[in-house]
């Protein structure tokens, strides 16, 4: 491959690299939030819906906004290693749109994480008012989810629990029947589940939200090198023969 205009010689080839690079970059970020995504709506679901702010937005924008960042980087290599200076213009006007849209994200994200920190004591409560023994269903399910694999108990504690009915879920032992009583109280897990289920929302959604503000830098750097290619492009004359 060729380049007329010896005098930017060095610099042209090396924009273009950096840009390539820059794409598969963010077209792996975009696979990030994908994953993301549906590890919010699968394996993180279950300690989201006691929430009284759980809302199942989140995991979808999420996947959409992922998707279209796969979707466009995929088609970017093309104009990149054919240097068409049109469709790199439109790239980097692109990349400003999902530079706001990544930042308001990552503020989405925080300000989310915030609702749920809010609503997990009351979300508790409410699943331990509406805990049917007799007839387990979708509230006792999740609330025995949580006791078990947060092993806790109740909202505080266990005597958050009506009197000699505390779940078989807050025992350490799981073979022991389903009502126990506080007699038991050695065996029953002492932690209350808000403040396991605080730490969990908060040391991962802290985690997602600084990676999408990370990503969010992307789009930033992306759009220079696009724009600046486009640039170098036209004003050099630059005729690629392969």
């Amino acid at each position: 491959m060729n380049y007329y205009n010896n005098d930017r010689y060095v610099s042209y080839p090396c924009v273009r690299a950096l840009l390539m690079l820059f794409n598969i970059a963010f077209w792996i970020s975009g696979l990030s939030l994908i994953w993301i995504g549906i590890w919010m709506q699968t394996d993180f679901q279950n300690y989201l819906q006691i929430n009284s702010a759980y809302s199942d937005q989140a995991p979808y924008v999420l996947l959409i906004i992922g998707a279209v960042i796969v979707f466009v980087s995929s088609l970017a290599c093309s104009c990149i290693v054919k240097v068409q200076s049109s469709m790199l213009v439109v790239y980097g006007g692109f990349l400003i749109t999902m530079l706001f849209s990544l930042i308001s994200l990552s503020v989405y994200v925080y300000t989310y994480k915030d609702e749920l920190l809010d609503g997990v004591s009351s979300g508790i409560s409410n699943q331990i008012e509406n805990y049917d023994h007799q007839h387990p269903g979708s509230s006792a399910n999740i609330m025995d989810f949580i006791q078990r694999n947060l092993q806790c108990c109740g909202n505080e504690s266990f005597l958050d629990w009506p009197q000699n009915s505390i779940p078989s879920s807050c025992f350490r032992s799981q073979r022991m029947s389903v009502h126990k009583t506080t007699t038991d109280a050695n065996n029953v897990y002492e932690i209350g589940c808000q403040y396991k289920l605080r730490s969990l929302i908060n040391n991962n959604f802290t985690t997602v939200g600084v990676a999408t503000s990370a990503i969010a830098l992307f789009p930033l750097f992306g759009s220079i090198l696009s724009l600046g290619l486009s640039m170098m492009y036209n004003k050099g004359g630059y005729e690629i023969i392969i």
